[in-house]
């Protein structure tokens, strides 16, 4: 591992975006992690579906010296859409005229949604999707549950091709990378499959041809039409990616008109770290925006959604850890006051004891008696023992602790009935019991 995200981000080299798949990231966790001092901005969708806590989850970050995003939004149908006022999130909203995926079920929509798979920010010049397409192990036809999680991946390939297309369709270039989970040859992409065997049909694998043939372009087999063995994922356990014995699932796909503007585009599989290897693609400066700082930085990023950084709960309670240190913001000036005793500090005003619990519940005189100064007469000074100073603390102790537990049981015990003004008794308490309204 990398111990840390900076050291992890200063890892990649040069580069202004980055997209992160599978983070396993909660609400709480990005509030520490979604910035990088003032280097990097991110945004993240994370899963919020029930019993599924630090699953699934993508992010994207960019350096904030270069870049600044004109809209975020998370999901494939914008059902997440109103949990944050964001006005310039208008760029990514369907238009008029266009069907939003599953619009007559908004049930559906919330939970293709609810695991944090596809994440779109808008850079100005195209707009950037990084997706973690759900995986599906097993037959379809012989287990339910392999059928279900077939189905759900399968309309989250639908709802994100409406939604990348409705962009297309009003001008837009599109940029969609991550892992899609779908090789896009069954022999070429896949080490151990001979090209002489016929595979099954894979409907995800159908899907994605049918994307390649009218509307986007996988830019690493355009730019190396004759390379292979060009693997991005394998079973580490296995020790695989020793003989590189993979598969190509991480690529990145956009529009016929934008793949112009790539200069570079590869794998990096020497970079350990993950069962995946980085995938990269390196565009030319027309492809991008002139860095504007009066931008708004949208809503969904984290400098906006957490501007401070949250303390954490052991953070809160590190004093009382067991080795028994101060941190060191708090021992730095007791050794800088030590080191420099041959300084004579002002006097400081001594502050007033504070409140113990007997204060606030102790019973008030209402009137209080006026304060007369004590004569104080001066009396020979007497030695005591020892034994009679022991005994005295001991007798103090004892009071103390029965005061406190006197005072601890006055604050459940029953209030006492007033008196009455006239006769100076204890007034009679009677319940009045309310009869039903007719």
């Amino acid at each position: 591992g990398y111990g840390s995200l900076d050291a992890f981000l200063r890892a990649l080299g040069d580069v202004d975006v980055v997209c992160v798949q599978e983070t396993k990231l909660t609400k709480l966790d990005v509030a520490s992690v979604g910035r990088v001092e003032d280097a990097w901005d991110s945004a993240h969708s994370v899963c919020d579906a029930k019993g599924k806590d630090s699953y699934a989850g993508v992010a994207i970050y960019w350096r904030t010296s270069r870049l600044r995003p004109v809209a975020i939004e998370e999901g494939v149908c914008g059902s997440r859409r109103g949990r944050v006022d964001d006005k310039t999130a208008s760029r990514l909203v369907f238009a008029v005229g266009e069907d939003a995926p599953f619009a007559h079920d908004f049930a559906r929509q919330k939970e293709l949604d609810s695991e944090g798979r596809a994440l779109w920010v808008d850079f100005g010049t195209f707009v950037l999707c990084t997706v973690y397409v759900p995986a599906v192990f097993g037959d379809a036809t012989m287990d339910e549950k392999v059928a279900e999680r077939a189905l759900f991946k399968a309309d989250f390939l639908s709802a994100l091709a409406t939604r990348y297309q409705a962009l297309i369709k009003r001008g837009r270039h599109v940029v969609l990378c991550g892992d899609w989970n779908i090789a896009p040859c069954a022999q070429r992409d896949r080490a151990g499959v001979p090209s002489s065997v016929p595979t099954s049909v894979n409907p995800s694998r159908e899907w994605l041809h049918e994307q390649l043939d009218s509307h986007l372009t996988d830019v690493f087999r355009a730019a190396h039409p004759h390379v292979n063995h060009a693997f991005t994922c394998w079973n580490v356990a296995s020790g695989a990616q020793l003989n590189n014995y993979g598969s190509r699932i991480d690529y990145f796909l956009m529009n016929d008109a934008f793949v112009k503007y790539v200069r570079a585009v590869g794998v990096a599989q020497s970079h350990h770290g993950s069962d995946h290897a980085p995938v990269f693609c390196s565009f030319s400066r027309d492809a991008w925006p002139m860095f504007d700082a009066s931008q708004p930085t949208p809503a969904l990023a984290c400098s906006m959604l957490y501007p401070g950084r949250q303390s954490k709960v052991d953070e809160i309670f590190s004093l009382a850890s067991g080795n028994g240190r101060e941190p060191d913001y708090l021992a730095a000036p007791l050794r800088a006051k030590a080191s420099a005793s041959s300084v004579k500090a002002p006097a400081k005003r001594k502050a007033p004891p504070e409140k113990s619990i007997r204060d606030f519940f102790a019973v008030k005189n209402p009137n209080p008696p006026l304060e007369v100064s004590p004569i104080t007469t001066q009396t020979p000074s007497t030695k005591q023992s020892p034994a009679s100073t022991a005994k005295k603390a001991t007798d103090q102790h004892a009071m103390s602790a029965e005061d406190a537990r006197s005072a601890w049981s006055n604050t459940f015990a029953k209030m006492a009935p007033p008196k009455c003004r006239g006769h100076n008794e204890p007034c009679k308490i009677r319940t009045v019991k309310q009869k039903d309204n007719p």
